[in-house]
């Protein structure tokens, strides 16, 4: 009697959990970036070289951040920690000498994420054409023409 107690007491002693799991490895953690785009073309149309752009977008601590007359195409890429705000917001500036007789204005923009290499951007923009003149009655009728905002949460 007493040889099967013990033999009983050993078989369930081993079916005892051990008091320190085993630790399991973080997985990789993904990464995350946010993708800031100005093209100055459209539709086979290129904006006229007399613009100049100032730039604000957000960077990866959530700041504002702002790059004065870049030059276009531009391209900004930001690693970020999900969830993210990003916002980007340009202005067109000219100097009034420099227009030629047929202004091409506008801007194609896109603000776009990816996740461990692979993503889309979303695009927005078109190419417009006017005479300085009529260039002129827009842009004092309508300033905001020549400036956009675009954010997105991802």
């Amino acid at each position: 009697m007493a040889t099967l107690f013990m033999v009983s007491m050993m078989i369930t002693g081993c079916d005892r959990d051990d008091p320190t799991p085993t630790p399991t490895p973080d997985p990789t953690p993904d990464t995350y970036t946010v993708v800031y785009m100005i093209n100055d073309q459209a539709n086979g149309s290129t904006m006229s070289p007399c613009f100049k752009m100032n730039v604000t977008y957000t960077d990866a601590d959530g700041q504002l951040v702002t790059e004065n007359n870049v030059t276009l195409p531009w391209t900004k890429s930001v690693d970020v920690e999900i969830p993210f705000h990003a916002k980007m917001t340009g202005t067109l500036t000219y100097n009034e000498a420099d227009l030629p007789e047929t202004v091409v204005y506008g801007l194609v923009r896109g603000i776009g994420l990816y996740t461990n290499g692979s993503g889309d951007i979303e695009i927005v923009g078109s190419m417009h054409t006017a005479s300085k003149e009529n260039f002129l009655r827009l842009i004092t009728e309508h300033p905001d023409r020549l400036q956009f905002t675009m954010e997105k949460d991802f």
